[in-house]
């Protein structure tokens, strides 16, 4: 485990094995929201790739993505990202970070642990606002 300071936090992680459990997932959603999300993620500027490469993330494997269409024929994204490891100092629950278009904060654990984690672990939760890039139309994201 190293310490990584990013902004105001400071982690104690291991990113090799946070990269190593984003490896092992294999299968992602392949609904409509999830497909735009991975779409759109990839013309994401290269400050929000370099956060996500420090701590070992897979930008395309967020958990509990939620969607939620807003203005100009964009979408609203939230979800988090698992990381090995413990923090050390940073608050939670506030978007205290924001990296390019996206902003996020420390999340406390509710709920049980994923399986393939063992502790420590922690969770980083976001918020981004993404184009809608699919040929299919955007109100089908409602029904």
């Amino acid at each position: 485990m190293n310490e990584v300071r990013v902004e105001n936090w400071l982690l104690n992680m291991d990113k090799e094995k946070t990269k190593a459990v984003y490896e092992t997932v294999t299968e992602v959603c392949e609904c409509i929201t999830c497909q735009n999300f991975r779409k759109a993620s990839l013309l994401l500027d290269e400050e929000v790739l370099h956060f996500c490469r420090v701590l070992g993330l897979d930008l395309h494997k967020p958990s509990q993505l939620n969607a939620f269409p807003v203005e100009n024929g964009q979408v609203m994204y939230s979800g988090y990202y698992h990381l090995c490891g413990e923090i050390i100092d940073g608050e939670f629950d506030e978007w205290d970070i924001v990296v390019g278009q996206h902003c996020f904060s420390l999340v406390e654990e509710e709920g049980g642990m994923p399986e393939m984690l063992t502790a420590p672990y922690f969770q980083i939760g976001f918020e981004v606002v993404l184009q809608w890039l699919l040929p299919e139309s955007l109100e089908l994201m409602k029904k």
